[in-house]
């Protein structure tokens, strides 16, 4: 199960991680956007399908450049799973089981967004976690589900049902749920962790009574217990993830935040091919992100790859850009981890049309 973890440990370098998991293999771009695209938030294609005039799809004009995990391809389409603004906010979008969605309003005037682009138009317009949080608190797009786009051979695509995590170069963290349509938001710097499931208020009780047995409650008890459970369902991940977050010390450098939460990612990761149900299919961390908020780097761990990427954010850039990082071949599934790649990629990067353009 997805996990992600907000390392605000040390506020003056906090580091956002994240393992993308899935139950087979997804196409990955990273991509380079800049200020002042034009967009629009749903496709052409989903327009027709959905019976969506012009005039009720949600516009907007992106405010910061941003660097950006995608899923999908030129035949799927694109969603935005993960990234970096130029003010150093970073969005993760994690699966939600409990979350539901509203119909499409078509009275509603530039008011419909495909969950598969709000991710991104959280990016393009908001530079804090708390501009995030006033702007959901008082919501009026209507989120329209849709399918997940994969990429490669895969057909029987899922409902994308998400839940979103915001933190930013302050160390400040906020998550939204959507309930019948609606945003609900849980704001606070102590809420680091995030999984796939259950609804995070059961998330944060459960870490309730984690810290106790941990001895990080007052008052303490007198006997800790200092284990965790080792299972990869989505609570047993969150638990672990928490264990070792709640009792790490607070490091001094960049560097060592860095490396820390790296560590932090690679002990919640599910290992390829491991499949103790001996399922056809089963799910591993398929990549890992790290977002340095203030050195504005966005990494890229594939684990079938030895050595990481990442982005250096550019507040200038003028022209959406791309590197593949894993391709799926749609005939016979092979996968291409482009190991050639490593270390910075920007001079990698090639010019593309703005896959949510207006």
């Amino acid at each position: 199960m997805c996990l992600r973890v907000l390392n605000n440990l040390n506020s003056d370098y906090p580091v956002t991680g994240r393992n993308m998991n899935w139950f087979r293999p997804i196409e990955a771009n990273l991509f380079q956007f800049p200020q002042g695209l034009s967009r629009q938030g749903v496709s052409e294609k989903t327009a027709v399908k959905k019976d969506l005039a012009p005039s009720v799809i949600f516009h907007w004009k992106s405010k910061y450049a941003s660097a950006v995990s995608m899923m999908g391809n030129d035949i799927q389409g694109y969603a935005t799973t993960d990234g970096m603004n130029s003010e150093g906010l970073v969005v993760n979008v994690l699966y939600d089981t409990p979350a539901t969605y509203g119909k499409p309003k078509h009275y509603l005037e530039n008011g419909n967004i495909s969950i598969l682009r709000w991710p991104q138009y959280i990016l393009d317009s908001f530079a804090n976690v708390i501009q995030v949080v006033n702007y959901a608190k008082s919501n009026t797009l209507q989120l329209i589900k849709e399918k997940i786009p994969e990429g490669g051979k895969a057909k029987d695509l899922q409902w994308d049902k998400i839940h979103l995590a915001v933190s930013d170069s302050q160390g400040h963290s906020a998550v939204i749920e959507i309930k019948n349509g609606e945003l609900h938001v849980y704001a606070g710097d102590e809420n680091q962790i995030v999984t796939n499931e259950p609804a995070y208020p059961t998330q944060l009780d459960i870490l309730k009574y984690w810290q106790y047995l941990w001895g990080q409650t007052t008052p303490a008890i007198a006997t800790p217990v200092l284990t965790a459970p080792g299972g990869i369902s989505a609570t047993q991940s969150f638990e672990r993830a928490a264990f070792y977050l709640s009792l790490s010390d607070k490091v001094q450098s960049p560097a060592e935040v860095l490396a820390q939460t790296r560590a932090l990612m690679q002990n919640g990761a599910i290992p390829f091919a491991f499949n103790p149900s001996r399922a056809e299919q089963s799910t591993c961390t398929r990549w890992t992100n790290l977002g340095d908020h203030k050195a504005g780097l966005y990494y890229f761990l594939n684990p079938l790859n030895m050595i990481p990427v990442w982005l250096k954010l550019n507040a200038d850039a003028s022209h959406s850009a791309r590197v593949k990082l894993i391709t799926v071949n749609n005939v016979s599934g092979e996968l291409n981890n482009h190991p050639e790649l490593e270390g910075e990629v920007n001079h990698h990067l090639i010019d593309c049309e703005d896959p949510f353009k207006a």
